[in-house]
């Protein structure tokens, strides 16, 4: 059961942005190592199995940003290896790892944002801009059709020529064209149809709307919780409490054991949220 993707649309905002600009703008190993480790125990714990194909998707992006910026960046004093006249540095390995690493939290944060936050959370979120909310909201609907619409292309094509693809590079290149160019046409003809069925239904963006949000005391203390998380932490970057550097060699020239701590707690909330629910129907069966 997730209970974190049942509280308040408010809460999800605030969180998911907290955590977004938190992972990206706090260049540390450690609040990097910290955001990518709370994603992967949120998703497992929410979607089961599903994490182990994001653990493998994250580690391919690990290796190949690592081993890019190491082959592509010489500064560092700590040498691996040379060919020729190019060095390669255990700092620009361990840079670009840490990049990695972050560009594979904040990605697999954005897909708990994408399962958790659906179309009628935005549409509420975005309720002073009626007409913003309705067109966010049809593309995250289009998005699942799109992809499901150009897998029956392909598939149509393959049908056609026997249930096999081209060898041929130019080939497939050309066939993969024409996949777009149909799916293309699809989604235009796909938005007007739409565009008639709304008109015709006689939608307004101005009427009035009935939610069955509300924001209670326990929402607007986790918001609170959110934002001082997050205000500390960029104060705590800002003042260079969390300075770590990776030239000329990697060391940390100041640690916030506080900041880290916090940013710690934020991103096991989704975590700590679930799991109580799930100890609390584990105590209820018990007592039946």
């Amino acid at each position: 059961m997730d209970r974190f993707a049942k509280i308040h649309p408010a809460f999800h905002f605030v969180f998911f942005i907290s955590v977004f600009v938190l992972s990206v703008t706090v260049v540390n190993p450690v609040f990097c190592a910290v955001s990518l480790v709370g994603a992967v125990l949120y998703i497992g714990i929410s979607r089961g199995r599903e994490v182990l194909s994001c653990l493998k998707f994250v580690l391919a992006i690990i290796v190949v940003v690592g081993i890019f910026n190491m082959l592509f960046s010489g500064y560092g004093v700590t040498e691996l290896f040379k060919i020729g006249h190019k060095r390669f540095t255990l700092e620009a390995l361990a840079y670009g790892i840490n990049q990695g690493v972050m560009l594979g939290g904040a990605v697999l944060w954005f897909d708990a944002f994408s399962h958790t936050v659906d179309s009628e959370r935005v549409v509420y979120l975005l309720s002073f801009a009626p007409k913003t909310a309705l067109i966010f909201s049809m593309v995250l609907g289009f998005i699942p059709r799109f992809k499901t619409k150009a897998q029956d292309i392909r598939r149509a094509r393959l049908g056609l020529n026997g249930g096999f693809d081209e060898r041929n590079k130019a080939s497939r290149l050309k066939n993969s064209i024409h996949d777009f160019g149909a799916l293309v046409s699809y989604s235009m003809e796909s938005s007007i149809i739409t565009s008639n069925s709304m008109l015709a239904r006689g939608y307004n963006p101005s009427a009035v709307r009935v939610s069955r949000y509300r924001l209670k005391a326990r929402d607007i203390l986790l918001i609170v919780l959110c934002l001082c998380i997050t205000a500390y932490a960029l104060y705590s970057k800002i003042s260079k409490k969390t300075l770590f550097i990776f030239e000329p060699e990697i060391s940390f020239l100041s640690i916030d054991y506080f900041a880290i701590a916090l940013f710690s707690l934020l991103c096991a909330l989704p975590s700590v949220i679930d799991l109580t629910e799930v100890v609390k129907w584990k105590i209820s069966a018990l007592k039946m």
